[in-house]
């Protein structure tokens, strides 16, 4: 085998017969695909690793004994590292405002026996620094990129050369090296990461008034401040600018969602109605969207339960052919530029099968909303709030979900259905379920059965009844027969 192939191996992903390395007893390191032959270079790094992390281990369990806190810790498959709680480097803040935190020191120990014997001499003498209270953080400790952050907030957290617009440049293309620069990549930024910067002065240099001035903008106990809170530390993070105490004393809890309000069947045919409301005759004719194409679109909707940009990932085709006999939709994510939508994996049936005749969805009449993916939902959620309907597109979603609930239908289909997991079903979809949509699904599933139950119960007593009555009456006739015959012999 190459040698570059087993320099760069990480054996820390191996697996053997389905069980993980890292979940293997690394005491049985011997027994570690003893099948394989002793040949095998790979099987002998994995072997390594196993021995050097039960030596670990071990090893920990000595300093233990010792009362030493200081930790070894295998960093990688070929470093050793020490973990600890430590008092905070400059800038740093522990848990609850602890003057301590817990970090993982890089001293650049092999993974060996020497390093791990190296390891261990200076465990023992950074827990003899920290009881003597002598523990400084030295360029040894803080490595090469700790060094570089930790001088620039030596300098003075109010001094920076560079203004806020050149740093949020440079923070863009870090951002690039580790996302793809499509649809769904420009969306993260421009809604995660730029929308919350924007708020910062761009003309000014990164300083505490700068954030403060950013703060303010938002109110207390908002989803707003919540996540502005959360990017400006990430931010400052990566300007090596010491402002998570400003961020924090500005920072308040992420509020709950408010509880929506659902529309019910029948509200939902009723909208199907108000949404195809005609359109003034002063409405510009350019790029149009005809009233029937609005409930086509609309009942698309309720019908599917899709999430609104998914109505333009329809595959038409399919489910216009002549085959699909059970009206199922199948999307077509390349149509949207990849989207949430490619996480179905079968075709979505109408749980209510009677709507796709009551909306006429097999004559298809897609609307004609032009612009960008983002503006035509947008333009879906004006003509929702233009016809003054009580809910949004989103919300027909959520019937949809109800709706199965209130059928019975299993939740993991259900999952399949709206193409997300049964965790993320269960946790999103079930929030909006209202009282009385707990208490409709109460009286179908438990009263309604009950109810049919008893009548069952009724109709066996009425038929025992019957044929007791009937018993009794053969009963009579035989006692008869039986005095004839006694009163004949005698």
């Amino acid at each position: 085998m190459a040698s570059t192939e087993t320099s760069t191996y990480d054996p820390r992903k191996a697996e053997w017969e389905g069980i993980s390395i890292e979940k293997w007893e690394a005491a049985k390191w011997k027994q570690w695909k003893a099948k394989h032959p002793a040949t095998d270079d790979l099987a002998k790094i994995e072997r390594e690793y196993l021995r050097i992390k039960h030596s670990v281990q071990v090893a920990n369990s000595a300093l233990s004994l010792e009362r030493v806190k200081v930790k070894i810790k295998l960093t990688s498959a070929k470093s050793i590292g020490l973990q600890g709680t430590f008092p905070c480097k400059v800038g740093d803040v522990g848990k609850n405002g602890s003057l301590n935190k817990q970090y993982t020191i890089s001293l650049g120990f092999t993974a060996n026996d020497v390093g791990l014997k190296a390891a261990v001499a200076k465990a023992r003498e950074l827990d003899l620094l920290l009881i003597t209270k002598q523990f400084q953080w030295t360029p040894e400790l803080l490595g090469k990129q700790n060094q570089n952050s930790q001088s620039k907030l030596l300098v003075g957290v109010n001094q920076s050369e560079k203004l806020i617009k050149e740093l949020i440049q440079e923070y863009e293309q870090e951002f690039w090296k580790t996302h793809i620069k499509n649809r769904q990549g420009l969306r993260t930024w421009d809604s995660h990461y730029l929308r919350h910067l924007k708020k910062l002065p761009p003309d000014m240099p990164l300083n505490l008034e700068s954030l403060e001035a950013a703060l303010e903008k938002t109110k207390p106990n908002t989803s707003s401040r919540f996540f502005l809170s959360w990017q400006l530390k990430k931010f400052c993070d990566f300007c090596g600018f010491d402002g998570v105490k400003t961020v924090d004393s500005y920072a308040t809890p992420k509020p709950h969602p408010a509880i929506r309000r659902i529309p019910h069947d029948e509200e939902i045919i009723q909208g199907f109605e108000l949404i195809g409301t005609p359109l003034s005759a002063f409405a510009s004719k350019d790029n149009i969207t005809f009233p029937e194409q609005w409930q086509w679109a609309y009942g698309m909707l309720a019908t599917y339960g899709l999430r609104p940009h998914e109505l333009f990932a329809i595959d038409l085709d399919a489910f216009t052919a002549s085959e699909n006999t059970f009206h199922l939709l199948r999307l077509n994510p390349s149509l949207t530029e990849g989207t949430k939508t490619g996480e179905r994996n079968c075709g979505v049936p109408p749980i209510h099968p009677h709507w796709v005749k009551l909306f006429d969805l097999q004559n298809v009449k897609p609307p004609t909303i032009g612009g960008t993916l983002s503006n035509q939902t947008a333009k879906l959620q004006i003509r929702f709030r233009n016809v003054n309907l009580d809910f949004r597109p989103y919300d027909l979603r959520h019937a949809f979900a109800i709706r199965g609930h209130r059928l019975q239908v299993p939740i993991k289909t259900m999952a399949d259905y709206m193409g997300h997991t049964v965790q993320e079903h269960t946790r999103t979809y079930q929030r909006w379920m209202s009282e009385d949509a707990n208490l409709e699904i109460y009286k179908e599933v438990v009263i309604n059965r009950m109810g049919a139950s008893k009548e069952v119960m009724k109709e066996k007593i009425r038929e025992l009844e019957a044929e007791n009555l009937a018993l009794r009456g053969e009963n009579e006739a035989l006692k008869g027969i039986l005095r004839q015959h006694q009163l004949g012999e005698f």
